[in-house]
């Protein structure tokens, strides 16, 4: 039996594209997927580099395999009418390899997200995406760990270097908002492949 590593692929794309997005990776292999409006956090040097900024977006998550995810991002490039980037996330392989580039994932409670990305710029994050989301912590999962759970919740997207997310995380970790236990989580997860869908960047 032939067993397929599949992976999360995260597209970031101006409001509106998704549904675009959706239909060209149904036809390179994808099963389906989930939309999540958000908000772009981009600083001006990110914008003039990936033609991303501070408006509406839509993010774009599908489980997929390595293969077909490289053809949606192909796919998607030469259709030419999509701006945005797509990452596939994942564990490299091999133990030896490094990926050039990480993906920092923060979940907290609703309002933070603002100090989070100050705190992010200042470490060197060149932007950021921000969506909105609702916890499933039951009563008893807040008794269990002993704290209270706040559905609304704001997941924050960060993209960036290898070399700079120790010093990122330590940077968004040492805030003195988030102080307060089970406000929030923080993790990492490494990007097997980066790129912009605009095929002319």
């Amino acid at each position: 039996m032939l067993v397929l590593q599949n992976n999360l692929m995260i597209a970031v794309v101006n409001n509106g594209q998704a549904e675009r997005f959706m239909s060209i990776a149904k036809k390179a292999g994808a099963g389906g997927g989930t939309v999540i409006p958000a908000k772009g956090t981009a600083s001006s040097k990110f914008l003039r580099m990936l033609g991303l900024g501070d408006k509406s977006k839509e993010v774009v998550l599908i489980v997929i395999d390595q293969e077909k995810g490289k053809k949606i991002v192909d796919d998607v490039r030469s259709d030419a009418k999509i701006q945005g980037v797509a990452a596939l996330l994942g564990s490299t392989e091999e133990k030896t390899m490094s990926s050039k580039w990480k993906m920092i994932t923060i979940i907290v409670n609703t309002g933070y997200a603002d100090d989070i990305m100050d705190a992010a710029r200042k470490a060197g994050a060149q932007g950021g995406t921000i969506t909105h989301a609702r916890g499933t912590g039951t009563e008893e999962d807040a008794k269990f760990f002993g704290v209270q759970i706040v559905p609304e919740k704001e997941m924050i997207f960060i993209l960036c270097k290898s070399d700079d997310t120790d010093k990122i995380v330590e940077a968004i970790s040492s805030l003195k908002c988030l102080d307060e236990p089970g406000i929030g989580i923080i993790y990492t997860q490494d990007v097997i492949d980066f790129k912009n869908l605009d095929p002319q960047k």
